[in-house]
């Protein structure tokens, strides 16, 4: 596997030029497919995150930072799974685009029983890159303590699995590890003290990165070599702020937040290319988020969407779907989100699609050609 070293930041024109509305109407139809697949590409997805790609990990526990309730996952035959939203994530896109079985809830797995070595989930709601992010909500795992749940997988699940070294350097080295991480750090941690001066916002932002390279550190050692890492999506384009910010004429972004995120995503794709020429053997591509969510936001409809800045449901003072409402959005398929913070499966579907086979969307190549090095 050779080192890249094109430049992370980037941006790519032939993003703006997508035409992707033709993955709404083949939606479902490109799910039969995948998951008919028998040929996978990747030995395995392993997920680490926040509630972006979470499939249930802080169920089990008494907290507010949990979606395994209705209208949650209405569009699953079995209901709400924990994933915050009404069906499908980017994560659980990839893995049947992989011809993967979707990676479950590790802390749903009991490895003496479990026999599928596809990939596991760690995504925890409410966490962040640093340790005190959603610390004061139960349940809630930080990347660092994702990152020694995938050690604990590597000594007691894989390792035992693995017939020598050899295959488990294989397999390690050959699966995709995919982190969606940041937003919480800004929006339930720095932002929550006021009074911050732009260097404040840099100095904290060049700490999370570090912090961020630390955890990437540790995946490379434990035999990662794959990386899929996403931006810090426009936060001023979520529904939450942008109501906040408007609430009376709620249809435009809010520029603070969006600079914030646009000056982290710099930061870090600086640092992933440093990454790259210092892990030998590894590949990085970059999700970029960002730019996705507010294309969105501004333009809904070449995305085939119709809805950018209200929310699908019925949200509570928080910004999460309210139970005791009932859901009233019967076109789903037409919102951008499904309640104030998490975008809906179909535009989930439509960037992890455009991410996993197609140009711009992830850079410098997609998740198809990463699994091909």
């Amino acid at each position: 596997m050779g080192i890249h070293h094109k430049n992370f930041s980037s941006s790519s024109s032939s993003f703006l030029q997508l035409i992707i509305i033709i993955f709404i109407p083949f939606f479902f139809l490109f799910f039969s497919f995948v998951a008919s697949e028998t040929n996978t590409l990747a030995p395995a997805l392993y997920v680490f995150g926040d509630s972006t790609v979470d499939v249930g990990n802080n169920n089990n526990f008494d907290t507010i930072s949990k979606a395994n309730f209705s209208p949650y996952g209405i569009d699953f035959d079995d209901g709400a799974t924990g994933r915050p939203t009404n069906g499908y994530n980017m994560a659980d896109v990839i893995a049947l685009s992989l011809g993967l079985n979707i990676p479950p809830a590790i802390r749903s797995v009991d490895f003496k029983s479990y026999d599928c070595d596809h990939g596991f989930n760690y995504a925890s709601s409410s966490s962040g890159i640093l340790p005190d992010t959603g610390t004061n909500m139960k349940g809630v795992m930080s990347l660092g303590e994702q990152t020694d749940m995938f050690n604990k997988t590597v000594h007691e699940f894989l390792r035992p699995r693995m017939k020598n070294p050899t295959d488990l350097k294989n397999h390690l080295s050959k699966s995709i590890f995919f982190l969606v991480t940041g937003s919480n750090d800004f929006t339930i941690n720095f932002l929550m003290s006021k009074n911050r001066t732009n260097s404040d916002r840099f100095n904290f932002s060049k700490h999370l990165v570090q912090k961020y390279a630390t955890q990437l550190q540790k995946l490379y050692y434990l035999g990662a070599r794959k990386f899929v890492v996403f931006e810090v999506e426009a936060m001023g384009c979520s529904p939450s702020a942008v109501l906040k910010a408007f609430p009376n004429n709620p249809n435009k972004c809010v520029d603070d937040l969006n600079n914030l995120a646009k000056n982290y995503n710099t930061l870090l794709n600086q640092i992933l290319q440093q990454l790259v020429s210092n892990f030998k053997g590894a590949a990085v591509i970059v999700g970029k988020n960002y730019d996705f969510t507010y294309q969105m936001a501004q333009n809904p409809a070449r995305f085939g969407l119709k809805e950018a800045f209200k929310p699908c449901c019925s949200t509570t003072s928080i910004g999460v779907c309210d139970a005791k409402k009932p859901i009233t959005c019967k076109k789903r398929n037409s919102y951008a989100y499904f309640d104030a913070f998490h975008t809906t499966q179909a535009a989930n579907s439509i960037m992890a699609s455009t991410c996993f086979s197609s140009a711009g969307a992830c850079f410098p190549y997609n998740i198809r050609q990463l699994s091909q090095l």
